[in-house]
């Protein structure tokens, strides 16, 4: 189920996919205050004026004020103060006259409950694409959500060259086999981290899979026979470095002795080098970004040049498909043009070059500011 709310002339209509009853809400930009769909309008619902249930798929808002932004949410008719978990929450819209929202104008804010995204549409089309004409010869349009799978793309493809995690996710070790429910419980099912007892002894550190750490929620050692050893968590003796995805332990999780004791036999039929093989470490933790609004500027930027450089190869085919030069002459005048199209090149081509140099330059200052540099020896 979705809500959606599309601004025309001064008035706003709200769409809700799925027909029923719904307790509809609007609240302007800068008030936290949700008002109610009444029959006297968006108000705080009193006995003279209750709450009305939404049965249509369709309302129009007539009464909004003018350049003013707006965000719709819908939950079930029967609960009376709804938590954010409760309701399924349109984006921002503008009353009146639209103009481009996104981060380069200022004027973009994630919505309720949402992670958001790195870059609109409006940003890539009159900042990043500035001046590129969007419909093709054929007078077929780019719409808003092919701009915006190449944004959540990119936003992936530059996450994973400089190996972090951008949009937050929920990591929790053997989810299945705990029963959580993906989306509800968790975002990404991470196996056990291997026990080292020299590494602690050293170092005293473990180092997560995915980073920047938001939170950690617990880190446990878990024997080879399933049961957690001395069932303690250790978040509470620890120090994380979140940007680094670096966990310092304050206190020595186990001793060489209490150790031995637990695995005695286990490891008695094979010998001491099964000593470090029945010991794990398991991990609850939040990785990435907050929201789109905690993401640094200049990552942003990079983003939003990787998705430029993906819709200017598409546009720029759809603007001069297959054409590199023509000539006309006639009675003695001629006439000729030429682009910058070829076989192997795009008609961006120096806009296209230009970003990818910059996305690399980025990408090489970068790499190591979120993770730790690697050393090696002989």
């Amino acid at each position: 189920m979705t809500v959606t709310a599309a601004s025309a002339r001064g008035k706003i209509v709200v769409t809700i996919s799925n027909a029923g009853r719904y307790r509809l809400e609007r609240r302007e930009y800068n008030s936290s205050e949700w008002l109610c769909y009444t029959a006297g309008g968006f108000a705080v619902p009193t006995e003279e004026n209750p709450a009305v249930a939404v049965t249509t798929c369709d309302v129009l808002d007539a009464a909004p004020a003018e350049n003013t932004l707006y965000q719709y949410r819908i939950s079930d008719f029967g609960i009376e103060e709804p938590g954010d978990s409760d309701c399924t929450t349109s984006d921002w819209i503008k009353c009146g006259e639209t103009s481009p929202v996104g981060y380069t104008f200022g004027n973009y804010r994630v919505p309720e409950g949402k992670w958001g995204t790195l870059a609109t549409p409006d940003d890539l089309r009159f900042t990043y694409l500035w001046g590129t004409d969007f419909k093709a010869t054929n007078g077929a349009s780019f719409t808003d959500e092919q701009i915006q799978f190449f944004i959540d793309a990119a936003t992936e493809e530059i996450a994973r060259q400089l190996n972090i995690t951008i949009v937050k996710r929920r990591i929790r070790y053997d989810a299945k086999k705990r029963q959580m429910e993906k989306g509800v419980d968790y975002d990404v099912s991470e196996p056990f981290y291997d026990f080292r007892y020299s590494r602690i002894a050293r170092y005293g550190l473990i180092r997560t899979r995915q980073r920047p750490v938001l939170e950690l929620h617990s880190l446990r050692m878990l024997s080879r026979f399933g049961y957690h050893y001395n069932d303690r968590d250790l978040k509470d003796f620890c120090v994380l470095d979140g940007n680094k995805g670096t966990i310092k332990l304050l206190q020595r999780p186990t001793r060489p002795q209490q150790t031995r004791e637990m695995i005695s036999q286990a490891v008695n039929p094979y010998g001491k080098e099964q000593f470090e093989a029945h010991l794990f470490y398991c991990i609850d933790y939040d990785a990435g970004f907050e929201t789109s609004d905690d993401v640094p500027s200049d990552l942003r930027q990079v983003v939003a040049k990787q998705a430029a450089v993906s819709l200017l190869n598409i546009i720029g085919d759809g603007l001069m498909s297959g054409f590199s030069s023509s000539s006309l002459s006639m009675d003695g005048l001629s006439e000729s043009f030429s682009s910058t199209q070829s076989a192997t090149s795009g008609y961006f081509g120096s806009r296209i070059q230009q970003y990818k140099d910059d996305i690399k330059s980025y990408i090489q200052s970068n790499l190591y500011k979120f993770n730790n540099m690697p050393i090696g020896s002989i």
